[in-house]
This record gives C-alpha cells, structure tokens and sequence, in this order.
C-alpha cells in the first residue's frame, strides 16, 4: 500500500479486550487541576513523628552532656556521689545519645529491634541525666519519650534484612580491631611527643580508651600527635554507626520474578492495560507483585518500593494490589513512591499516605482528527514536503517482521544518535530493541532514496476499547536532514488515523505546564522553571516540550505520589537514578550487582 509517499506493511490488528468503564467515544483529556491531596492515616505518620523526636531526645542529651560545665547543678550532688561516677554517667549519656541518633532511622522505618534498642537507650540517657547533674527537663524528655514508645509499640514490627545481625557481628570486631591497631601505631609512631614514654602495653591501653571516649591517659608535651586524641573517638563512633547500619539494614530485593510471572504479566497488560504507560511494565528490569486479577510492576532502590506508573487491572483489584504492596514494603522497611501515575487515581494513593507532585505531561495526539494544515503546524508540514521531495519513506511493520538485518541497521541508528550515552528510561520505556517476543509492537522505519535505515520509531501497544500506541524510541541518525523526527511523527500519526487508532502517546515533557505561557506560576513554580532551563542542556527538558508543542497535542498530568514531603529528595533522586538521569556511586550498582537477570 502506498500513500503519501509512504510505504506501509500490512500488521495484523491486536484483539483488543474491552476495558470497564470506557466510552466508544471517550477520548484522552486534559487535566489541569493537581490532584486531591487527602490527610493521610494517622499510622502512616506516627513512627516517623517518634522518630523524629526520639532524634531530637538523642541531640539534647549530647549537647546537655557536651555543655554541662556550664551549671552548677553539679555541686548538689557533689557531696553525695564521687566525681567519676558523674564523669562516668556524662560518657554514658554520651554514648545513649549518639546511639539515639543513629537508631532513628530504623525506628523511622518501624523496626521493632529498633523500638526496643531505643527504649533502652532512652532510659539509660534519662537516668544519666540525672546522676551527671540533676538535669531534670532532659531526663523528662528521654523519659517521655520512653513513655511515647511503649504507647506506640504497635506500630514498630518491621524485621530487618535478613542476616543483618550476622553481618554485624562479622563486621565489628574486625572494623574494631582496625582502629584499635591504628590508633596503638599512631601513638608509637609520636611517642617521643609524650611523657612518660609510652611502651607498646601502655600504647595498647592508651587506643582503646581513646577509642570509646575517654581521655588517653598520656600527656602530650608536642603538637605534632595532638590529632590523636580528636581522631580517635571518630573512629569509635564509625564504628557505631557501622554497626548500627548493618544491624538495621532493610530487606533489599533484587530483581526477582517467579517462574510464569513474565506470562501472567503480559496477559494482564493485554487485557486490562488501557493506560498509555501500561506496556512499559513489560521492561526486564523490573519486579511484579499481582494481587488477584491486577499486578504493578516496580524496583527496589534507595531503600524505596518504586512503583512503575499506575497498577494494572479491574478497579477493585487495582485497590486491594495497591493496599497489599504497601502493607508488604512497610513490613520491610521501605518507603514507597509511584512514579509517573495519573490523576485518577489520587484518592486511592492519599489514603495510603502517599502525596502527589506534579512530575510532567504526555502529549497525547488524536490520530483520526490530526492535520497538517493551519498556521500552526506549518513548519512540520514543511519538513514533510522536504523528506519527500529527497526520496525518503515510511516503512511499517510488526516487531515480529523485523529481521535480523534490520534489527542490526537500527542498532547503528541508535549508536550514531546516542553515541555512548546510556539508554533512558524506566516509566515510559521499553528498554530493549524490537522484538518477535513484543508481536503488538511496530516499528517506523525511516528510509532514505538507498534503501538505508536513516531512522525509525517504535511504538507500543494500548489495549482497551481506544485502541492507541505509545512512542517507545525515536533514533535517527545525526547525519540527517532537519525535521526528520517531525516528519516520522506526522506521517505516522496519519496512518495511525487511517488504521483506527484512536491515541498516540509523544513524548513525556518533563514539568511541561510550567512552561506553557498561558499557565499562571506561583513563585516555587518559577523557581522551578528556572532551575529546570538551567538543566535543560543536560536532560533536553525545554526542548522536548517544544518538540511536542509543534503537534498540538492533548496533555495529559503524570505525578510522582510519594509520602511526606521529607522523603520526597530522596525519592527524587531515585526517580532520575532509575530513569537513568544520573548514575550515584554505590547505588545504582548496588541494584546491579545483586543481578538484573531473572531468577
């Protein structure tokens, strides 16, 4: 068949199941309106509020201890208990202290060894409070807080990974014996800096008290060891923290799928999959979690559950999926985001604590209704008159009709447009070539008057009763006349129309409204827009919401739900680290070296 100068292959059409709750004549509309932000359940808060305050009860204790000198509480007690039983209570407090800061991280992710562990360590700081210097209102917040952990016990029975403890007890003594050894060579190596000389039993003694605070024992008569005394204490509360980490550290997941999950996710993707992000749940990198006839699709990073767009699947099940997932990733100690999901599902998302932010826009075309003519639109048409006039065309096939020669060609293509660049994507990406296991996908090539693959796009499928296809991948080679991409676009939107495709996903403009003139910013939002136009040379983020202006396309929101606002940096930096926006030392290869291959 040829049109338009255009060649096209015949692809068999998809059987298409009907989806509940679509119209024959509903078509993608636009939403401007952020959505409904409802007060989450008090339980989704209430261990990071204790949190929180049992940080705040670990910071005074070490500030009352590090600044007691300055009151003369101490002369109450003086005649009734010696000096170094009150130093002794200010190094214990100390240590309480400290330890409560490090263990409100596990208590923020409901681990209940960490309820108990902090409860011991609030009491020990609150009676330390007391022996150290009748510090009264300090004793009364550990206390207090003592109190407000056993008031709340319920809300802490998240495990730890497995082996954590294992781990700890591994890693310990080791990391110790390290900084014992340091700390006995410091000393002998500036031994002449001291008196009396230290011998190797006295060095020996001298790193251990250093290590776990105490003064050294050694008087210095030069600064060239001075540093010891500060350094090793530093030391000794790595070593805390470094056990503390291990000894809490959540349950990491990998990419693990059981045998037949593959096949059940894509059966449901074809049956229930009428969103336009639904077919990229079917990328390799990810985890399924199905709960009766619905199923997400997500990857464990930063210590965060993130959800791949919105569940896939009937209404009732999509709810119990959503409510199972986040009771399960709470149970592990993970926080939990969606991201790129849409509006209607809001409500469901904020009784589950999670809060949205607006994320961006897909630029939806309506293939039926697209032109090429008006002012508007004239400088695409002008590129489709010249690709033509120079011999280019249009070739459309299935995935499955893509040999392996072509296969090859377009993978030239995509070498010469990203060069050495690392393939983008997770929510609204496929993430590997077309395919004969992808049949419903297909796959645009751009032809030059040779017969050479130039460029291409590759579609994949959106079932329901509007039967529509998302924009996977555009490549082309950089050698290539301007307007090239506009071209492949326009001529495919035509045919997509003549075939009865209802919806063409474009590209995802990323915070696309802010940089529409008619949208009224508030002063976040121009910050926002400022500090986007400055990453814009980096991430093509003016640029692609131009590029997809020139369609005059219906935009559709795309939010990141997520919980409170104090975890949302840590959830943005996932975001762009899944997306492959930005590559972190550790974490990223951390999900990589656990194994991206199905297990």
């Amino acid at each position: 068949m040829v049109a338009d100068g255009l060649r096209f292959h015949v692809v068999t059409r998809n059987h298409i199941a009907p989806t509940p709750g679509e119209g024959p004549d509903a078509r993608p509309a636009l939403h401007v309106a952020s959505p409904p932000v409802l007060r989450p359940p008090r339980a989704t808060r209430v261990p990071r509020i204790v949190a929180l305050f049992v940080g705040l009860a670990g910071l005074v204790t070490l500030l009352s201890s590090a600044f007691s000198w300055i009151r003369g509480r101490t002369e109450t007690l003086s005649d009734v208990l010696p000096l170094s039983v009150r130093s002794g209570a200010t190094s214990t407090a100390v240590l309480a202290g400290f330890g409560l800061l490090v263990i409100a991280g596990a208590l923020a992710r409901r681990q209940r060894r960490a309820w108990w562990i902090a409860l011991v360590l609030l009491l020990i700081a609150g009676i330390s409070h007391l022996i150290k210097g009748l510090d009264v209102p300090e004793a009364g917040l550990s206390l207090g807080m003592a109190v407000v952990l056993l008031m709340a016990r319920r809300e802490f029975d998240t495990r730890p990974g497995p082996g954590s403890v294992r781990r700890a007890v591994v890693a310990l003594p080791a990391l110790a014996l390290g900084a014992w050894a340091f700390g006995i060579v410091a000393i002998l190596a500036h031994s002449e800096a001291m008196v009396p000389r230290p011998t190797f039993g006295v060095a020996a003694a001298a790193a251990l008290r250093g290590i776990v605070g105490l003064s050294l024992g050694i008087r210095m008569v030069d600064l060239a060891g001075g540093w010891i005394p500060d350094v090793l204490p530093l030391l000794g509360v790595a070593i805390v923290t470094s056990g503390f980490a291990l000894a809490f550290r959540p349950v990491v997941e990998g990419l693990r799928r059981n045998p037949g999950d593959s096949e059940r996710a894509r059966a449901l993707v074809r049956r229930y999959g009428s969103d336009t992000l639904a077919y990229f749940a079917l990328r390799e990198d990810k985890n399924y979690f199905f709960e009766g006839e619905a199923m997400l699709s997500y990857r464990y990073l930063w210590n965060l559950g993130l959800i791949s767009a919105d569940p896939i699947g009937p209404p009732e099940d999509v709810r119990r999926a959503m409510e199972a997932f986040v009771d399960r990733a709470r149970s592990q100690g993970w926080g939990v985001a969606v991201l790129a999901g849409g509006p209607d599902l809001a409500d469901l998302y904020a009784g589950l604590g999670l809060q949205g932010f607006y994320l961006g826009d897909e630029a939806i075309l309506d293939p039926p209704a697209f032109s090429l003519d008006g002012h508007r639109i004239r400088k695409v048409r002008q590129s489709c008159h010249r690709l033509e006039r120079l011999g280019y065309r249009l070739e459309f096939l299935s995935d499955a009709e893509v040999d392996p020669d072509l296969r090859a060609a377009l993978a030239a293509v995509t070498r010469s447009w990203r060069g050495r660049a690392p393939d983008r994507g997770f929510t609204m990406a496929l993430g590997r070539e077309p395919s004969p296991h992808d049949p419903d996908c297909v796959t645009v090539v751009a032809v030059d008057p040779e017969g050479t693959a130039q460029g291409y796009l590759h579609l994949v499928p959106c079932y329901g009763t509007l039967p529509g296809y998302s924009l996977d991948q555009m490549r082309r080679r950089r050698e290539t006349p301007n307007g090239l991409s506009e071209w492949m676009v326009a001529r495919t939107t035509q045919e997509l129309g003549r075939r009865g495709v209802v919806r063409f996903s474009l590209n995802f403009a990323f915070l696309g409204a802010l940089f529409r003139e008619e949208t009224p910013l508030t002063f976040l939002q121009r910050l926002e827009v400022a500090v986007a136009r400055r990453l814009n040379p980096f991430f093509q983020i003016e640029s692609l919401q131009w590029f997809n202006a020139k369609f005059s396309p219906m935009w559709s929101p795309r939010y990141i739900y997520s919980e409170p606002p104090l975890s949302f940096p840590r959830v943005a930096l996932a975001y762009l680290e899944s997306e492959a926006f930005l590559r972190l030392p550790l974490i990223g290869a951390r999900s990589r070296l656990r194994g991206l291959a199905p297990r």
